[in-house]
């Protein structure tokens, strides 16, 4: 399989990541399709779609042209076997946990033809627990973008001991023709080079504040005003959305005897989870959107 082989895109998972995934790929020509499972979300995915799309047309990632020929590249579909259908690069974006991922590796592989390249987009778990799954550990690898993937650019690729050469090689430089740098590792390693950098200030910047000692929006002030940047721990967190790894997040907290761990634990739950506030994605996390306070000219003063 050579690169010009990939042609059409099939997303799993219509969320954040999913489609923004979806649109930079059809935004360098190719042919996105993006499987929905619940039918009474296509609305509201199509909403995301051209929400998402105007925001790069603001921010002239492309021109107004641009995005009306690239929404013409854009599919939704209700139906599994439609969605797979003459695939040749599948990117998985659902929660992260293992068993749905795992639920659907096992029904696509079924579906899709035997060339088809599958990735997921996973913020935690290592690609070797997935692969089998997969039904083609050989095709199989990690292919991780960061939020906001139009601004960020990058992309993180992991396969696993038994990933392909030739996949690997292929996939780097379908990156490249979507307009992604890709950030190569080596071997495996639990949230890639970016999120094992991040997670430990987070871990921090949460204890900080599960303990009392500072609010969300202190710590964040602290941070943005000492790193010269225009975003702090917690509002990075509000992008990622508080949901993600939440599953890993509780089973550690209540099987461990980690003090820190089950304080974190508890502040998120009681104060974000419980009540739904999971960040940007649904107006309120940290912060409220989508006039975040850290956006405020005066938010450093």
């Amino acid at each position: 399989m050579i690169i010009d082989d990939i042609k059409r895109i099939l997303i799993l998972g219509s969320g954040t990541m999913g489609v923004q995934i979806g649109i930079q790929s059809a935004m360098h020509g190719y042919q996105v399709n993006i499987f929905v499972r619940n039918p009474a979300k296509n609305n509201i995915v199509w909403d995301d779609i051209r929400k998402r799309t105007d925001w790069i047309v603001r921010r002239e990632v492309i021109s107004r042209e641009e995005a009306d020929q690239m929404l013409k590249r854009i599919y939704t579909t209700n139906d599994p076997a439609e969605a797979a259908k003459d695939t040749d690069l599948l990117s998985e974006s659902v929660p992260e946990i293992p068993s749905l991922k795992k639920e659907l590796f096992e029904k696509f592989n079924k579906l899709c033809p035997e060339h088809t390249i599958f990735t997921s987009n996973t913020s935690s778990l290592l690609p070797s627990r997935l692969a089998e799954s997969t039904g083609r550990p050989e095709r199989f690898l990690a292919f991780h973008c960061n939020n906001p993937v139009f601004i960020t650019k990058t992309v993180d690729i992991m396969g696993h001991p038994g990933t392909s050469k030739e996949v690997l090689d292929v996939t780097i430089e379908f990156s490249r023709r979507i307009g992604l740098m890709p950030i190569i590792l080596e071997k495996e390693q639990p949230g890639y080079i970016i999120n094992s950098l991040l997670g430990g200030l987070m871990g921090r910047a949460l204890e900080l504040v599960a303990n009392g000692v500072a609010t969300p929006q202190q710590v964040d002030k602290c941070w943005m005003s000492n790193m010269k940047i225009g975003i702090g721990i917690f509002g990075i967190m509000d992008n990622n959305g508080l949901d993600v790894g939440w599953e890993m997040r509780e089973k550690y907290a209540l099987s461990s005897e980690d003090k820190q761990a089950k304080a974190i634990y508890k502040y998120l739950k009681t104060n974000y989870i419980d009540k739904g506030h999971l960040g940007r994605k649904t107006g309120q996390g940290f912060y409220k959107y989508p006039k975040p306070e850290y956006k405020n000219p005066d938010f450093l003063k």
